[in-house]
């Protein structure tokens, strides 16, 4: 398995996982987010960069 599946498996954990839909659900429903539940939050945010970078650099790879 390649950086970046591994990268998308972790991603798709995350965004499936109870902490962070409590996390994106709270702020909308409770007020203020748990700060217990910003690294996640935040490690997703990082993952979508890492992979949309990957990404774009293996489509400039591509002969076309």
């Amino acid at each position: 398995m390649g950086r970046l599946d591994e990268l998308r498996a972790e991603h798709r954990r995350l965004i499936n996982s109870m902490e962070f839909a409590y996390a994106m659900g709270a702020r909308r429903s409770l007020g203020a987010r748990d700060p217990r539940l910003d690294g996640v939050v935040a490690r997703v945010a990082e993952l979508e960069r890492e992979i949309a970078a990957l990404s774009a650099r293996d489509d400039a790879d591509e002969p076309t």
